[in-house]
């Protein structure tokens, strides 16, 4: 999995859009479709504030670690948990 296709599956799964990770970070809409469509890698500085605002590692947002963090892992369930159901 190449790093836009990474970045567009963390997104998928926390339920954002480009826009609201472009808001979130601070990256240009445009660049960041970009980074999604594979057109472009993003610098240093860059990778470090979507890692941020994703709540994952730079690692692995750029596929160096297989495993999410406990921080996205945390996230997720957070973000979901409305969508849990007792049965």
């Amino acid at each position: 999995m190449d790093f836009g296709e990474r970045l567009a599956c963390i997104l998928s799964r926390q339920g954002l859009t480009q826009r609201e990770l472009a808001h979130m970070s601070g990256v240009d809409e445009c660049s960041l479709s970009r980074y999604v469509n594979g057109t472009r890698k993003p610098c240093m500085d860059v990778l470090v504030r979507i890692a941020r605002a994703l709540n994952v590692s730079v690692e692995y947002l750029t596929g160096n670690e297989e495993e999410a963090s406990y921080r996205e892992i945390k996230n997720l369930i957070s973000t979901n948990v409305c969508h849990f159901s007792d049965a």
